[in-house]
């Protein structure tokens, strides 16, 4: 049999985790205890259930690789017989978790909502600096709240308030909070959270457009406002309100490719593949999808959709998306290259506003697919 505590021991060791109350709270909780028996992993293009009765040692490596997130529940719960097909649910992986904790600027004390309770491993961690009933986190499956809810039961963590609800909404009746922490990504920062965090407290959020899943929003509160920049990269499930992004399967048809412009592309799809250049040109074209495949690249909103690919492109639709690409990464590059970090949020009940440098010039307008 594997040894969890070992594994566990030797996670904590690998992390590089700076922030001392992280280190001490992961090793304190024993991650394995939020895993369920069931996960999910890719096997064939869909996901397939790995049962930890069938490979206990498989299943426990997984649980304390630092680098690994796991699937916990795909297609909502209702995966088809041949397997399922869009993960829903998931456990972080060690890495990720430590980083945006240490980005929390949580103290003892602090009263903290969580968006997406999922396991409940990410409460039970800030538990151990705030005190588990400073902690509460929402859930908007009542499979996984019960989940989460047995699991920090369990743990020791039962004084950890889980609740049924939509996180967009927030949780009026424990508000104000000293923090609010999400562990879904989103597209628009629900007013919402804003109104239930004290002034001078702090929003941190996983933050993406269509183009570009990755981001990590750090947000102070003030009157009127929460602005901040972006802390780092990482990637997380969507909130369920949030999901819809462009789709091409109903713009591209036959006839589109047959009526579709062509011309020489004027822009270098490498580029995208960085994730600073990538986050940039999707604060410009949020509500455009980007993605490559096999050897293309596609591009979709609304009402239109480009395809580039051996020095080609083919665009369709009012908007021609390529060119825009081009046109923001060419902006991006005058810009002087600036990464993620030198961009900032400024959120307000009238709406999103993205700025490079100094928030006072708040240069475009955030259109949200």
């Amino acid at each position: 049999m594997t040894d969890l505590a070992e594994l566990h021991t030797r996670a904590a060791e690998a992390l590089d985790i700076t922030e001392p109350w992280v280190r001490r709270a992961f090793e304190a909780v024993p991650r394995h205890e939020f895993v369920p028996g069931t996960v999910w992993v890719v096997d064939g293009g869909v996901y397939r259930p790995l049962r930890r009765a069938d490979d206990p040692d498989r299943w426990a490596r997984m649980v304390y690789d630092p680098a690994r997130a796991m699937t916990t529940q795909v297609d909502d719960g209702a995966p088809a017989p041949a397997g399922g097909d869009v993960p829903t649910s998931s456990i972080s992986a060690p890495t990720a978790v430590v980083t945006m904790l240490a980005e929390l600027d949580l103290r003892p004390g602090h009263g903290v909502l969580e968006i997406g309770a999922g396991t409940g491993y990410n409460a039970a961690l800030m538990a151990e600096r705030t005190g588990a009933g400073r902690v509460t986190t929402l859930e908007i499956d009542p499979d996984v709240a019960d989940g989460a809810r047995a699991a920090l039961q369990r743990a020791g963590y039962g004084e950890v308030t889980v609740l049924e609800a939509d996180g967009e909404q927030g949780w009026r009746l424990g508000a104000p909070y000293d923090r609010l922490v999400a562990t879904a990504s989103v597209s628009s920062i629900p007013w919402a959270w804003v109104e239930q965090v004290r002034p001078g407290g702090l929003i941190l959020t996983p933050f993406r457009t269509a183009f570009c899943s990755h981001g990590l929003a750090r947000l102070t509160v003030s009157d009127g406002c929460a602005e901040g920049r972006f802390a780092g990269a990482v990637t997380f499930m969507t909130v369920r309100g949030q999901r819809a992004r462009p789709r091409i399967d109903g713009l591209f048809s036959t006839e589109a490719w047959e009526e579709s412009r062509e011309s020489r592309a004027d822009l270098d799809v490498t580029v995208l593949g960085g994730a600073h250049a990538e986050f940039a040109v999707g604060l410009r074209l949020a509500d455009v999808a980007h993605w490559p495949q096999d050897g293309g690249h596609w591009w979709c909103s609304r009402d239109s959709w480009a395809y580039a690919a051996d020095g080609a492109v083919r665009q369709w639709g009012p908007r021609n998306l390529a060119d825009e690409t081009a046109q923001a990464l060419a902006w991006w590059e005058g810009a002087g290259r600036p990464e993620l970090f030198d961009f900032g949020l400024t959120v307000t009940a009238e709406g999103h506003r993205v700025w490079l440098g100094d928030p006072s010039d708040a240069w475009l307008p955030l259109a949200v697919a």
